[in-house]
Parts: structure tokens; sequence; C-alpha cells
């Protein structure tokens, strides 16, 4: 799929401007639009009205000052944003431009897992920022599982986004192959495509899958290597060496619905691998 409009939700923490940049080198590579978000809560919904005092301050002189605080975040943020805009040599508008990477800042009102999911069905495309720790927050979970559209999850501290060495996992399910099929467009363009899985990742003879796989990837004119590895006993560990091993750009991968993201590291849970992936994940 030919992507035109792509969406950054800003997710909790403090590196807000290092997770901006690496969206922003997404957008770049794909030379697209995209919108970075900023959620906002209205203050006097977030504290309880019957704390009429703080500091000796009155409530509604707290309420007037959390929200000069709040308004001066995201004018930090924001001229940031346009600061590494004109660094990346990326448009600031607020629509696209054919054959060129643009992107804008917007802010929405509302719980920032709710305006996410809300917002992300009108998207090409979602950029979301491992969480913290690797343990799927609300707002990670509406953009990479709610959405309902194709993510790339990077990690937080991402400085160049050039995918040319595409390691793709394997693990013969139906959100595999979708993950497969629409990655695509991007596995044409790579120059080293590497595809593994385990073998309890088969019903059927791995054998015969793996050349399956080899021939449906041939089929698009993309030359992939295969290789079955040992998995460990802590979920993810395998897919994280690997791609490290391999100096990969980039990790294809399958997720599973409501439940998680277990199928992306070849049948375990994810959150090691979110924790430890210096790698984006295209899923």
């Amino acid at each position: 799929m030919k992507y035109k409009k792509i969406l950054f939700p800003i997710g909790a923490g403090d590196d807000v401007t290092s997770r901006i940049y690496g969206a922003l080198q997404v957008a770049k590579w794909l030379k697209v639009h995209i919108e970075v978000l900023s959620c906002q809560i209205d203050p006097s919904i977030v504290y309880n009205m019957k704390m009429t005092l703080r500091g000796g301050v009155l409530f509604e002189e707290f309420l007037k000052s959390a929200k000069a605080d709040l308004e001066e975040e995201h004018m930090k943020n924001k001229n940031a944003f346009i600061k590494m805009c004109k660094e990346l040599d990326i448009e600031v508008s607020d629509h696209a431009i054919n054959g060129k990477a643009s992107a804008n800042f917007i802010i929405k009102d509302g719980k920032r897992s709710v305006v996410v999911e809300r917002e992300s069905k009108f998207y090409d495309l979602i950029v979301a920022a491992v969480p913290i720790t690797g343990k799927i927050t609300g707002t990670f979970e509406s953009a990479v599982m709610k959405s309902g559209k194709d993510c790339i999850v990077i990690p937080r501290n991402l400085t160049k986004f050039e995918p040319k060495n595409i390691l793709v996992s394997w693990t013969s399910t139906p959100n595999s192959a979708s993950a497969l099929t629409n990655s695509l467009d991007l596995l044409k363009k790579a120059d080293r495509v590497h595809c593994v899985t385990a073998k309890k990742s088969f019903n059927e003879d791995s054998g015969y899958a793996i050349n399956k796989l080899e021939d449906y990837l041939k089929m698009h004119d993309i030359n992939a290597t295969c290789e079955i590895i040992n998995t460990y006993s802590i979920p993810g560990k395998a897919l994280v060496k690997v791609a490290s091993d391999g100096n990969f750009d980039l990790v294809v991968a399958g997720r599973q619905g409501e439940n998680g993201l277990r199928e992306m590291v070849l049948g375990g849970t994810s959150k090691f691998f979110l924790e430890h992936t210096k790698v984006p994940i295209f899923m």
C-alpha cells in the first residue's frame, strides 16, 4: 500500500523530542504527511473539586496555573517539532504535499488513549514509540492494537530510519501472514530480507512451510533467505538477538488482536522484546 498520511501520538514519558524526531525520520523516508498528536485533559476534570487548597493557593488559581503549565509544555514541544522539521527538510503544513515529507503538530482535548483510538482510524499508518518499560500502555494499545491500521513501532531514541535490511518474524499464523503481505512494498525496496521462525510455530513440516514462504516472496521479486532459530526461556529474547546480531534495520512481525503482541516474538509475550529492541517493528 502507498501511504499518504500517518499518525504519531505522543505517549507518556519525558523524552518527547527524541520520540518525535524518530517519527519524523519515518515520515521523511516514506515521503508522507505525518501528524504529531498531543492530547490534553482539562485540569479541572483531573483534580477533585473538593481540593480547594493546594500549597496555600486557591483552587481556581491552581487550575489557572495548571492550564498555563500545560500550554507551556505544548508550546515547548511544538517549537522543538518545528526546529526538527527544519533540520530534516520536512515542510510544516496542515496538508499533504505530493512527493515530499510534510508534518503538522495537532492538539486534541480528551483522554489520550480514547483520542488515539478514535483518531487513528483515519490514517494510513500509525507510528508509535515502544513503552518505557516494555509494558503495553493504554495509548500504545489504542495505537497498535485498536487502530486497525499498519503500524511501525519505533525505539524511543531512533535517530535514523532506513529499512534496507529487514528481518521477518514468521509464525505461520493469520496475523503473521497479514503482516508479511502488508509489508511487501517495504520488502521490495530492501537490499536484504531474512525470515526467521521457530519449530514450535508449525503444526506442519517446517521445511515445507519455509519453502512456501521463499516461493511466495520470490513471486514478488523478493529474494529472501530463511532460517529456523532456537528460542529461549525468556520470550522475545531470540528475536532481539537475531535482529541485533544481523544488524537489521526493521523487523516485520504479526500482532495478536486484543490479547497482546504474542505472535511477534515467535510465540511468547512481548514485554522483553519491546523493552530491549533497538530496531523498529512493522506490524
